[in-house]
């Protein structure tokens, strides 16, 4: 089995059909772990950089007065960071990027399982549809 198809498309008769249904669920695949890291690395740096900016008047007594001059560079990353993540909202983007590349997996087992192209492609673009309009700025 090919790592980047979701499952077996052999049913399929159209080659051009299996080719972008294999693309698709290659690029849902990229796009999930995308924001999933995108999602999960913002939170991380957002919590740590705002407790360095919420506790520069106590870091002045002690070891991470060293952090003192980076507290404007570091408040400002966070105001950014924060921007950029309501703007881009990848949690949101990350579960739907998920759920249609879910769909498209469960597609896919219905094709091994008898469906028919015509089917499958009028299913196909429905989720195909339903990912633009949720997931597509």
């Amino acid at each position: 089995m090919n790592e980047t198809a979701p499952a077996s498309t052999a049913n399929i008769q159209s080659p051009t059909f299996k080719k972008e249904l294999n693309r698709e669920f290659r690029r849902w695949r990229v796009a999930t772990a995308s924001y999933g890291y995108t999602y999960y690395s913002a939170r991380i740096i957002l919590i740590l950089a705002s407790a360095i900016v919420a506790a520069n008047a106590n870091l002045r007594l002690g070891k991470g007065s060293f952090l003192i001059s980076w507290i404007p560079l570091i408040a400002l990353a966070v105001a950014i960071i924060t921007a950029l993540d309501t703007w881009l909202k990848p949690q949101q983007k990350w579960r739907g990027f998920m759920e249609s590349r879910d769909n498209l997996a469960d597609l896919v087992i219905q094709i091994e399982n008898g469906l028919s192209d015509n089917e499958a492609r009028t299913k196909f673009s429905e989720i195909r549809k339903k990912h633009r309009e949720s997931n597509i700025f």
